[in-house]
């Protein structure tokens, strides 16, 4: 395939001026948020969410899981806690994920470990083709089946673990699947001990850090997470930080400008 070539020319320099700019909430943080607030005890409050597609599936899911949650205003939500293993849903419901990989992942993540549950998860068109065969790998570990066997991608049944019990995990880039593990191991018998090789985003590990009875986190030669399960997490309040991703074009075209701050 024959490859184009162009060139781009700036006529213009940007004049320097003095602003500051709102970028979008982070998105992974909002949805970790609303997971991980469901499983704590009492309430939680998560401010400056981003109300985006994948957030509103996030909530979605978690309402069919009998998890209260509030809107208080633009951006502002409370979550009444149900504790860990306390997710309940009819059997043979369906779960939609829409577009959100995140989303998937985590909550399966708390749902392999979860008693009694027994459904159906599905995405829109473009997640159902990607592979989730890593995070069944993984959840399998725990005990939690899913079906179709041998099928990875959605639509599929999950039915979580009867007895789960606490794993290791040599994790590797993925912050994803490294926190579907956490998630997991929160609700298990024993320790789940993950080590990152390769650094990734610690968004799960930061909510969770004032729950030091449920996890420890050491960096000697490598960090190694260390989850004891069944303790009882504590709610938290939360202001979601701005997205640096959502920030990187006005710094692309600002980069030499001066006086040029960003909020959050």
């Amino acid at each position: 395939m024959s490859s184009k070539r162009f060139n781009l020319i700036i006529s213009r320099k940007i004049s320097q001026y003095k602003k500051k700019i709102n970028v979008d909430s982070d998105k992974s943080i909002s949805i970790r948020s609303f997971i991980i607030g469901s499983i704590c005890e009492n309430i939680s409050l998560v401010k400056n969410v981003l109300e985006s597609e994948d957030v509103k599936s996030t909530i979605t899911c978690l309402k069919k899981l009998g998890v209260k949650i509030t809107k208080l205003q633009k951006k502002v939500y409370t979550i009444h806690g149900k504790g860990l293993g306390s997710l309940i849903i009819k059997k043979n419901s369906t779960l939609n994920f829409g577009n959100s990989g995140t989303l998937a992942r985590l909550l399966l993540g708390v749902l392999s470990t979860t008693p009694q549950i027994n459904v159906n998860v599905i995405g829109d068109k473009s997640l159902n083709k990607r592979s989730m065969k890593s995070l069944i790998n993984l959840l399998s570990e725990f005990g939690a089946t899913f079906l179709p066997r041998n099928k990875f991608q959605f639509p599929l049944k999950i039915i979580s673990s009867e007895f789960p019990v606490g794993i290791e995990y040599q994790a590797g880039v993925s912050a994803q699947l490294k926190s579907a593990v956490i998630l997991a191991g929160l609700n298990s018998y024993g320790d789940t001990l993950v080590f990152e090789n390769k650094k990734s985003r610690n968004h799960t590990e930061n909510i969770l850090s004032s729950n030091s009875k449920a996890i420890k986190i050491t960096n000697n030669n490598k960090k190694t997470i260390k989850v004891m399960g069944k303790r009882n997490l504590n709610s938290f309040k939360i202001n979601i930080p701005g997205d640096p991703s959502s920030a990187a074009f006005f710094y692309s075209i600002n980069y030499s400008q001066l006086g040029f701050n960003f909020n959050n």
